[in-house]
């Protein structure tokens, strides 16, 4: 039984499992190496692409502050694209992330040492963005000078315009008061001839009175009775003034007697 049994012997291992393992090890570190590379040139031709279209931008933007501080204040509002700043702004923000991909290549571990030129060359790429950040720092500062300039020569405008509107509206005015200081002045005039005229009419009037006063003067000193005639009716006058003052006098003393006894 033990005879018939058959018993199970190991097997060799292949001698070239290995040899294969480690050179499929040894080629995906070769893959690794190739991909890091084409990853690092990618990310650099568009950090250069990047660039590019930033001076591009930035040239536009300093076009556009140069022709916002020359135009006129009218034409300023035309002028005027704050679109470009936008554009530039994501333009420097695309290129940061780009030179942070970089830098992130750079430190990943790799089979090739990283190369100092590709260390130079991202130490370029971020003085470039410093500069570049500065540059539209400075291209914005610019353009806001400019916009606030052309909106100063705005108000400055619209405000002589109002004086000027107002300089007609006084003039109209004192022009108007002038009209009716002259028709005050006539009226003045006229009331004034009026009071000349009462005035010789009663300087005239009493010449008049003074001429029959004269007159009467004459006539009574050429008939001497009359004097007499008129002082006697002046007497009598008088007298007959006294007596009714006696009578009514005595009527009224007896009037307050009686009303006292009753």
């Amino acid at each position: 039984m033990n005879r018939g049994a058959t018993t199970a012997l190991p097997q060799p291992s292949s001698p070239s499992l290995k040899p294969l393992m480690s050179n499929q090890d040894e080629d995906d570190g070769d893959l690794s190496n190739p991909s890091s590379t084409m990853s690092w040139d990618h990310l650099r031709r568009q950090a250069r692409q990047i660039e590019n279209e930033i001076e591009l931008k930035l040239a536009s933007l300093s076009k556009l502050g140069a022709s916002v501080s020359n135009s006129r204040a009218d034409d300023a509002s035309s002028v005027d694209k704050p679109s470009q700043e936008l554009e530039t702004e994501e333009l420097l923000r695309q290129l940061e992330n780009v030179i942070i991909s970089m830098g992130k290549v750079l430190d990943r571990p790799s089979a090739t040492p990283t190369n100092p030129s590709m260390m130079h060359m991202l130490e370029r790429h971020k003085d470039i963005l410093v500069d570049y950040n500065k540059e539209f720092r400075r291209v914005k500062m610019n353009i806001k000078a400019a916009r606030d300039k052309a909106d100063l020569m705005n108000q400055v405008q619209d405000e002589i315009r109002i004086f000027n509107t107002g300089q007609g509206d006084s003039a109209d005015y004192y022009l108007s008061e002038r009209n009716r200081i002259e028709s005050s002045h006539r009226m003045t005039d006229s009331i004034l001839e009026q009071a000349y005229a009462t005035r010789q009419d009663i300087s005239r009037q009493g010449r008049t009175l003074r001429t029959i006063n004269s007159r009467v003067g004459g006539v009574i000193g050429r008939i001497p009775g009359i004097n007499n005639l008129i002082s006697r009716i002046n007497t009598r006058r008088k007298r007959d003034t006294l007596i009714m003052a006696g009578v009514i006098s005595t009527c009224i003393i007896l009037i307050l007697l009686y009303w006292l006894h009753t």
